[in-house]
């Protein structure tokens, strides 16, 4: 009874979750449909990777109340927060008739962060391609795997500098708010790793 009560808790915080993004993006007005998908799709698509980087953080926490579906359901939200990630700049290139929104810049340095999300997601691809190849690369694949935390720092990053809805101070707050958590996620994770290697030596 106890499992099923924390799993629900855990649904509703991540619906809780998702739905306070839609309700502090609707308060800056939508200019048309590409803005729209602009917008939400970089909110959403943070959003879901911070969620998945969360659950990888608590592994074993929530596998006790999931089991298997765990597996699914850290695949769902990683899954969601790449194609999101990829629609964000696809109706950007689109709208503006420009391809260059996919190529990452790196100088001059306030462009190289102002335009962060495209560097973003070519690592978010990396990290991707590295969980699917895990088998052939075992010992390599985590460290791959750690350019999601740059990514998603990136992403903050460039939503600051010059994302519309970051304008917003709840909405500045919030990812940052994210943010910090994941990389606390990371070191507790990272410490938890640390002990059980301790303990076998």
């Amino acid at each position: 009874m106890k499992k099923k009560t924390n799993a629900l808790l855990f649904y509703l915080a991540i619906l809780s979750l998702y739905s306070l993004v839609i309700i502090l993006f609707l308060l800056t007005p939508v200019r048309d449909p590409f803005d729209f998908f602009i917008r939400i799709c970089a909110l959403l698509g943070f959003t879901s990777i911070f969620i998945a980087s969360i659950m990888s953080a608590f592994m074993v926490q929530i596998y006790n109340y999931f089991g298997k579906k765990f597996i699914k359901l850290h695949h769902f939200f990683s899954i969601l927060g790449l194609i999101l990630a990829t629609i964000h700049p696809i109706a950007f290139a689109i709208n503006t008739m420009n391809i260059a929104a996919f190529v990452p810049v790196f100088y001059p340095f306030y462009q190289f962060w102002s335009l962060g999300g495209r560097l973003a997601l070519v690592l978010i691809y990396i990290a991707v391609m590295a969980a699917i190849l895990r088998k052939k690369i075992p010992k390599y694949w985590r460290q791959i795997h750690f350019l999601n935390y740059v990514a998603l720092f990136l992403g903050l990053i460039h939503g600051i500098l010059i994302g519309t809805d970051f304008k917003n101070p709840a909405i500045l707050i919030l990812f940052t708010i994210m943010t910090v958590f994941t990389f606390c996620g990371l070191i507790y994770k990272r410490y938890k790793i640390y002990k059980r290697k301790k303990k076998k030596d």
